[in-house]
């Protein structure tokens, strides 16, 4: 079940994960694990391959639908214009009033969120008309996995989507938003420079 990232393919990626299976994708930065972020049965499953139980990001297509899910306003709104799409997770506060699993945030306040430069896994987003969830190839204590012959050994009883771009990569840039300042939580891919202020 492996298949190309093309545009022929979204429909195929996006009715997987209408049907609550766990598919595997690139994006800008690493491969990723995806599932229907509404869906707390997959989620669970997601959950149980990767045997942890901790908050998850997940994907959204445009900022018009990131501001479903994340609390914005003015000020946070122009940095994330700036920094997004891109290879950096924004830790948001979380607009409760929204159809996320509970398991997507595990009661923390916040939200990650991912608009990645990558326009297969924004094509599948926007198919499903709903978020994705994003996390790395690997399990619990176990370093990613970004190789793709790699991958396919492992984890071949999942649909794996792939393309012919070898990224040597750190994952994204995790900034942290929720305080009216940028917290650098994880220093990835995405580089920081003077127009990411308040």
């Amino acid at each position: 079940m492996i298949y190309d990232a093309v545009n022929t393919n979204v429909k195929l990626a996006g009715q997987l994960i209408i049907n609550k299976e766990i598919i595997i994708y690139p994006t800008d930065t690493l491969y990723g694990f995806g599932v229907d972020a509404t869906s707390t049965k997959a989620i669970t499953l997601l959950n149980k391959l990767k045997k942890r139980n901790s908050p998850l990001s997940i994907i959204v297509s445009s900022i018009k639908m990131l501001e479903k899910y994340a609390i914005l306003d003015k000020t946070i709104l122009s940095v994330i214009e700036k920094i997004l799409p891109g290879s950096f997770t924004l830790l948001l506060k979380n607009d409760k009033n929204n159809n996320l699993s509970s398991r997507i945030t595990l009661n923390t306040g916040k939200v990650g969120i991912r608009i990645p430069k990558s326009s297969f896994i924004i094509d599948v987003v926007n198919y499903i008309g709903r978020p994705i969830v994003t996390t790395s190839i690997n399990k619990h204590n176990e370093k990613s996995i970004n190789d793709i012959n790699t991958i396919i050994s492992k984890y071949n009883q999942f649909p794996i989507f792939k393309n012919d771009i070898c990224i040597d990569s750190n994952g994204s840039t995790i900034l942290d938003l929720t305080m009216n300042e940028i917290k650098l939580i994880r220093q990835g891919d995405g580089v920081l420079n003077n127009e990411y202020i308040f």
